[in-house]
């Protein structure tokens, strides 16, 4: 891999990374406001919306590795 692949790859884990706990972080949150009887419907979208973008995030960083940088190579 070349290293504009390489440091494209890092940025975008990184950057799964942080969608990762901010993700576990919402879905927390979520669950004490449930506990405490909070309407929690706004923030379970918001939720499956940080989810899909991580999906989406997830997929670009495959199709980084299967294309680009095996063409790099």
């Amino acid at each position: 891999m070349t290293s504009h692949c390489d440091d494209e790859l890092t940025t975008i884990s990184r950057e799964i990374a942080a969608k990762q706990l901010s993700i576990e972080n919402q879905a927390t949150l979520i669950e004490v406001l449930k506990r405490n009887g909070h309407d929690i419907v706004e923030e379970r979208s918001s939720l499956a919306k940080e989810r899909s973008n991580l999906a989406r995030q997830i997929a670009r960083q495959l199709r980084l590795l299967q294309t680009r940088c095996t063409l790099d190579e």
